[in-house]
């Protein structure tokens, strides 16, 4: 590949001597940039190599440095064929997908013949630019993961919540228990932020809907998309977890965790923006981590890019030294696992997972660990809908350890993986039989209502 600080598309040697050689009509390109989308894009990307189909692995470049990206790339045995290098700020990565992807879009279709089938995931930017580049060249997306929105308890909840509280009548039972009340939840939460954005932008250039759950398919036929796109699939991080399973016997994560070993830990991940770029928010969760410390509770917080931002910015550094001597038995604090695998070693052995990030919400839920959701609503609500998450919401530190607290003894939240198995296959399956009925899956009305034979031009 050519220099990535040239900032400029790198094609892998004899690439376009591969495309050109293959007689295959339509490729399949998976689309990725950061560890969660190569991580929940792997099983799709080896499904569709394992079935003879012509694949090809775009990387943005959005994350590319070895803990974030490489090992991941190496874990699953992906092999990067072009990379756009985008670089700076949000708007310029964002124009630069667009840019360098459409161009190389056209070259495929154009120069090479080739009908391009992105494969987008979830609420990303990726999925939000990629899916414009294909869709204004006339190609639809199939989107992984599709209709992601957040479901936030109204305001009358959380402020009869912290009434109660600070009342000293909280009840944990009670509170599990109103979280399950469908009827209390709203949608229309920018957060988390830009995601909420980003999945609402793509819904219309998609031509495949592979929705987790029976929710995302309600919902979205409430909003008017074709019913015969929309297939509830279940997550292809089911199939990803699989995988990473069978390699934790290789996993060094407790050599950088020895004291978490064989104990009763609870595993924390912060890094939403809006967490760690709002001090107040950031201060409760931290000092609700302090608490659970300080009241023996054994910690394993991984230090994470947006989290250790917030820690330098907001004076905490010297302050989680300190906890890291004074409480050595009992608190660990390591910068990001670079494996996948190694990572579903830590949560597989926890007794909590408590994040604010989506994929852990589900991560969790499979391999059945209670979690802890540290904001105001869910992007994963279903996982709350079934007893395996619970929320935290970022305002008082004391609250926040004690849901923790309730969550790591609950056994009903070690209930079952909600996201079913083999979702790759059934994705896969239901791609290729569509465009070997309709040729593609563009398709403008006259050829979605099936009126060709009823042209009729004479007079």
């Amino acid at each position: 590949m050519t220099d990535k600080k040239e900032n400029k598309v790198s094609i892998r040697k004899w690439f376009w001597n591969e495309i050109q050689n293959s007689s295959q009509k339509y490729v399949h390109i998976i689309m990725i940039a950061t560890k969660p989308d190569i991580i929940k894009q792997a099983p799709l990307y080896l499904e569709l190599k394992d079935r003879g189909e012509l694949v090809i692995l775009v990387h943005t470049g959005q994350h590319y440095d070895y803990n974030l990206s490489k090992w991941v790339l190496a874990e699953f045995n992906m092999i990067v064929d072009v990379e756009l290098n985008i670089y700076w700020k949000l708007h310029k990565k964002f124009s630069l997908v667009i840019e360098r992807l459409w161009d190389f879009l056209v070259d495929l279709s154009t120069n090479y013949k080739k009908i391009p089938i992105p494969y987008v995931h979830g609420d990303t930017m990726t999925a939000t630019t990629a899916d414009k580049a294909a869709f204004l060249n006339k190609f639809s997306v199939v989107h992984v993961e599709a209709w992601i929105r957040t479901y936030t308890p109204h305001k009358h909840f959380f402020n009869s919540l912290f009434t109660r509280y600070e009342a000293g009548k909280f009840d944990w039972n009670k509170y599990y228990e109103e979280l399950r009340d469908f009827s209390i939840y709203e949608l229309g939460s920018i957060e988390p932020y830009p995601e909420q954005f980003d999945t609402r932008w793509i819904e219309a250039s998609t031509g495949y809907f592979a929705a987790p759950v029976e929710l995302y398919k309600h919902t979205l036929i409430s909003e008017w998309f074709p019913r015969e796109n929309i297939e509830v699939t279940g997550n292809t991080v089911v199939d990803a977890i699989e995988m990473s399973c069978k390699r934790i016997p290789e996993s060094k994560a407790f050599e950088m965790f020895p004291n978490m070993e064989w104990k009763p830990f609870i595993f924390i991940t912060i890094h939403r923006r809006e967490n760690c770029e709002t001090k107040e928010r950031f201060l409760a969760i931290y000092n609700a981590i302090k608490k659970l410390i300080k009241d023996w509770v054994y910690v394993c917080f991984l230090g994470l890019y947006a989290s250790e931002y917030a820690i330098d910015s907001y004076g905490l550094r010297e302050d989680i030294e300190k906890l890291k001597i004074k409480y050595k038995e009992n608190f660990a604090y390591w910068p990001a696992l670079a494996h996948h695998h190694e990572v579903m070693d830590m949560i597989s052995k926890a007794w909590a997972v408590v994040t604010d990030s989506w994929s852990m919400q589900e991560e969790a839920n499979i391999i059945w660990v209670p979690c802890v959701t540290v904001r105001f609503g869910s992007d994963r609500t279903e996982t709350i809908l079934a007893w395996t998450n619970v929320i935290a919401p970022p305002v008082n530190s004391c609250l926040i350890a004690d849901i923790v607290k309730w969550a790591i003894w609950n056994e009903k939240m070690r209930w079952k993986n909600i996201y079913w198995k083999d979702v790759s296959k059934k994705i896969v399956s239901w791609v290729l039989e569509k465009i070997k009925k309709h040729w593609k899956l563009f398709r403008f009305d006259h050829e979605r209502l099936e009126l060709e034979e009823f042209f009729n031009w004479k007079i």
